[in-house]
């Protein structure tokens, strides 16, 4: 029998089990979790549950805008920027830093990937909307920066960089962090993990035609550390 839950107000409860669903959805996946799980680990009735969400499929489609946090962390850095080789370079350690190691709690970052890498493996229908709405709105500031980023000579002579390269931006970011989400270490990259970071996001800017030179000038790893820091202190 779940303990007697606290009272607390209708939108807190219903918070509160999405908080308590996600690492149940992320653990046994959309078919396996059961509401009498998910009402254990939310430490209410299954009754109880059901007065809030009217199905498991209702509770698991909440999910994907309860549980993300990287979406508006980054929405706030970049919401103002002008297109520019330093804003282009800073959103693509900012994406990197989003998807791997992620901002915010980390478990319940670690659960959402899980959550996407389960629905990619059936319907995909969570994924695509996880990515339209936390991933692809940066698309078109990739883009505008990078046509700028190409006024102003800080990209290779015949380079051509579209929303295809920008999403290997995040495809990148977000194998690093699936081989990272095990306990035992699966791949040794011979790095820490702050030089692994800095190593993708230099990679990455190489990869979409940047120049050495501009990516030394933008792209200071120490300052956005400190920047990121800051992030996850402010971040519930």
């Amino acid at each position: 029998m779940p303990s007697r839950p606290s009272r607390l107000s209708a939108t807190d409860r219903r918070q509160a089990i999405l908080s308590a669903a996600a690492p149940v959805f992320a653990r046994l996946g959309r078919e396996g979790a059961t509401t009498k799980e998910i009402a254990k680990a939310a430490g209410v009735s299954e009754a109880l549950l059901y007065r809030h969400f009217a199905s498991k499929e209702v509770l698991y489609a909440e999910l994907e805008s309860h549980c993300v946090e990287a979406n508006a962390v980054g929405s706030r850095l970049l919401a103002e920027a002008a297109p520019s080789t330093a804003t282009l370079v800073t959103g693509v350690a900012l994406l990197v830093q989003a998807v791997f190691p992620g901002i915010g709690d980390a478990q319940s970052h670690n659960d959402t990937k899980r959550l996407v890498t389960a629905s990619l493996l059936g319907d995909g229908q969570f994924a695509k909307a996880f990515l339209d709405r936390h991933v692809k709105p940066w698309i078109g500031v990739f883009e505008r920066s990078f046509r700028a980023a190409q006024h102003a000579g800080d990209v290779e002579d015949g380079v051509q960089a579209g929303s295809a390269e920008i999403w290997f931006v995040h495809h990148l970011a977000n194998t690093l962090h699936l081989i990272s989400l095990p306990d035992i270490t699966v791949v040794e990259y011979g790095v820490t993990r702050e030089k692994l970071i800095e190593n993708t996001v230099r990679f990455l800017l190489r990869g979409i035609g940047l120049r050495n030179t501009a990516i030394n000038r933008h792209y200071d790893p120490e300052k956005l550390r400190t920047i990121f820091a800051s992030m996850d202190q402010d971040t519930p």
